[in-house]
């Protein structure tokens, strides 16, 4: 065997090396991208519960990491009730009340738009 030829097989053995070890970087690099995606997959905005009853609809979500939140519409008041749940200490507290037409009117000196 020539120099140019033992020269030629260990770049041969240089270039099979590289392009194994970026192959398996790629599955590492993808293990880690898919460990880490899964919190992003799990944080979906979903209603947990929705009743519809009469004049009146209750719906529970997560609104922040770890706190959900009951909504209360009233249709007959036309308000939004929001009670923050804590699961843990099984308690609710009042987080505010929403005036549904103050919300969604437009004031008087802007024309609608449709």
């Amino acid at each position: 065997m020539t120099h140019s030829e033992s020269k030629m097989d260990s770049n041969g053995l240089v270039t099979r090396l590289a392009c194994y070890v970026l192959i398996a970087s790629a599955f590492v690099l993808s293990g880690l991208l898919l460990s880490q995606s899964r919190g992003w997959l799990e944080n979906r905005a979903e209603a947990a519960l929705l009743v519809n009853r009469d004049d009146i609809t209750l719906m529970t979500a997560q609104t922040r990491n770890g706190e959900e939140s009951l909504f209360v519409l009233d249709n007959r008041t036309e308000r939004l009730f929001v009670y923050r749940l804590d699961v843990n200490r099984r308690q609710m507290a009042p987080a505010g009340v929403l005036s549904l037409p103050e919300m969604f009117s437009t004031p008087a000196e802007e024309p609608r738009r449709r």
